[in-house]
């Protein structure tokens, strides 16, 4: 059974059954997560079976950690750690885009210039981190979002299965700062191009929706993929997540809902096909 506030907070929802009252407080060993991933059968890009192992003292290279993970389907948990419990949470609800974005930083070459690595990186290392998946496919509500007119675009959504915007965490930091968030706690989000009404109210049949939609999307932008992709979110915008509850008022604080930038960069980029409901 888990704690109020876990339940509270809308970003935990596909979580719910791998969380107990105190995960946050004294974090499950990698050995019970091990065990879950292989009670799910869970597995990476490439075939082999996921495992949760014990993080070494030697400290690795972000692309010899990713690597490890794509040839030997081994991700280091470090003991005692929110980040990893976080990031060993979003791989058992969201494996698929967790598997794609591990090939995304696997089959990157290194930027041109020293110091410096591919576009396509940046962005799965921002959606890794502190992403969000969100399907919607209303053009108007976007248009409204791109144009940063937050009141416009999310002020008179209800958090109901027939809402035309559905969202869930994906980026570990993202749900480790979840466990103590603030007002202007803000995501990078990946939007989907598919019907949220269409897709199943429980939370974690809707998790699954997005993961294979999500592990879609990244599969076909491939080395195409930028950060320009990722629309910013703060999350107090979408109904049930403003842990204030502030109303209607929480659109006023423009520290949080920023105007557009007068020269702002491109619009992000539409997956060159519609993302279908499998």
């Amino acid at each position: 059974m888990t704690s109020a506030p876990l339940q509270a907070h809308p970003a935990f929802a596909p979580f719910l059954r791998w969380l107990a009252p105190d995960s946050f407080a004294a974090h499950p060993p990698h050995t019970d997560l091990d065990a879950t991933a292989r009670a799910a059968g869970l597995r990476v890009a490439g075939g082999m079976p996921l495992r949760f192992v014990a993080a070494s003292a030697r400290r690795e290279s972000a692309q010899d950690y990713e690597r490890r993970i794509a040839e030997r389907g081994e991700i280091a948990v470090r003991a005692g750690s929110l980040h990893d419990f976080c990031n060993a949470l979003a791989w058992l609800a969201f494996p698929r885009t967790k598997a794609a974005l591990n090939a995304v930083h696997v089959a990157a070459q290194p930027g041109s210039a020293a110091g410096t690595r591919p576009r396509a990186r940046d962005a799965a290392t921002l959606l890794d981190e502190s992403g969000m998946l969100v399907a919607c496919a209303d053009a108007r509500l976007l248009q409204r979002w791109d144009a940063r007119d937050w009141r416009a675009a999310f002020g008179d959504l209800v958090a109901t299965p027939a809402a035309p915007l559905r969202a869930a965490a994906i980026g570990h930091g993202l749900l480790a700062k979840c466990v103590r968030p603030y007002p202007a706690l803000t995501a990078h989000a990946l939007v989907l191009p598919m019907p949220a009404s269409r897709l199943p109210a429980e939370p974690e049949a809707f998790a699954a929706a997005l993961d294979a939609a999500a592990a879609r999307w990244i599969a076909e932008a491939g080395a195409t993929w930028s950060p320009a992709s990722l629309r910013p979110l703060p999350l107090a915008a979408l109904p049930g997540w403003d842990r204030a509850a502030s109303g209607a008022a929480r659109f006023d604080d423009a520290s949080v809902f920023r105007p557009r930038p007068p020269r702002s960069l491109a619009q992000p980029a539409a997956p060159t096909s519609a993302v279908m409901l499998r």
